[in-house]
């Protein structure tokens, strides 16, 4: 596995990205938010730069041209790897089976851009047409390392194998493993990865801000752009002074309008935590879309509206966000609103937290 070895000085600035999923302005928004220098910083983007957004061509080309600056690393995730396959890798009968799973990606949005809509028919002519249109920007992706070491961390997509050489792990785990927040590791440095939003975890406490474990000596850091319903881009900032180390955070709401809160809204709710993969929801009532549900794996109550719960591949329904998110917030915050259902916005608070605030009470 290809990792890549970095000494930083005694004094340091890492500006650590990942997720960012196409979305192209919210990248740049971010990194303005967040002071980047391109002269101080060590800007580390963490995997997955491709695929779920609309504007993957455009991130890309930001990032190649970024990796050119000193002290700019990047990563490969498991999204990224769906580009280089399709141009070098799959047959026809696979490439066709990608397009299924995900209609557009990346090499579409490419092949879209020369007027190409359509590889079933001519599919080598019209893959090669793309690849050398693009072979700078697919080969960049391909060769991409899959982790970075400093003297203290480790910065990886997906997670390291719980073994002493975890270098020498593999390639699969490194971008793919899921839950790695619930895993250990044998290595004394601290991991810092993306790839499962923190959204997914109970001590996420309801937000999008990274979720910081120093017994397990892991920082995971997605904020959930574009695969949560109300996600963001986080830019997790390391602050290295000696031997010791700090952290801060900006983030920038995905697809989201800002809206101010007109009125006080207090809720007496608490959100309850409903995991998206194996939680299963049972409907007791459904008022107008909005569902009053029972959480079958932990016997608690609690509403979410319809639009926001899913059927899983277990044919039962399962939960998007977490129960019971009706949050308070104060007259003159902002508020990031997302989507809106049952007379709610559904959104992200000013204080990171994420959940639904009566139509009415912003503006």
């Amino acid at each position: 596995m290809k990792n890549v070895k970095i000494s930083l000085p005694k004094q340091a600035r890492i500006i650590c990205i990942s997720d960012i999923h196409g979305c192209y302005d919210e990248f740049c928004a971010l990194l303005d938010k967040c002071g980047y220098n391109a002269g101080n910083d060590h800007l580390f983007i963490l995997g997955d730069m491709l695929e779920k957004g609309v504007h993957n061509t455009a991130v890309l080309q930001k990032v190649i041209e970024l990796s050119k600056i000193p002290k700019v690393y990047v990563i490969k995730g498991n999204n990224d790897t769906d580009c280089p396959n399709m141009a070098f890798y799959d047959s026809r009968e696979k490439f066709l089976e990608r397009l299924k799973r995900r209609p557009y990606n990346a090499f579409v949005e490419m092949g879209q851009s020369l007027g190409i809509t359509d590889f079933a028919e001519s599919f080598e002519e019209k893959r090669a047409l793309v690849l050398d249109a693009f072979y700078n920007e697919i080969k960049f992706v391909d060769e991409l390392p899959y982790a970075l070491e400093t003297q203290d961390h480790i910065f990886i997509h997906a997670g390291i194998e719980n073994r002493p050489d975890w270098e020498n792990g593999s390639e699969w785990f490194a971008i793919c493993a899921p839950w790695f927040l619930r895993s250990g590791h044998m290595s004394e440095k601290t991991v810092v990865c993306g790839h499962y939003p923190v959204q997914c975890y109970k001590r996420s406490n309801n937000s999008n801000l990274p979720i910081i474990d120093k017994e397990k000596r892991i920082i995971d850091i997605d904020g959930g752009a574009v695969t949560k319903w109300a996600g963001q881009l986080n830019a997790f900032i390391i602050n290295k002074n000696g031997e010791s180390y700090s952290y801060d955070n900006f983030f920038v709401p995905i697809n989201a309008d800002e809206m101010t809160v007109k009125r006080d809204v207090v809720s007496d709710h608490l959100p309850e935590y409903a995991e998206w993969e194996s939680h299963v929801l049972q409907i007791l009532d459904n008022n107008d879309g909005m569902l009053l549900v029972k959480n079958q794996q932990t016997g608690k109550t609690g509403m979410i509206p319809e639009k926001f719960t899913f059927t899983g591949s277990d044919g039962k329904l399962h939960g998007g966000i977490n129960l019971n998110a009706f949050l308070s917030v104060h007259k003159g915050e902002r508020f990031y609103a997302a989507d809106s259902a049952c007379g709610y916005y559904l959104g992200i608070a000013e204080n990171g937290q994420i959940g639904l605030v009566p139509q009415d009470h912003l503006g």
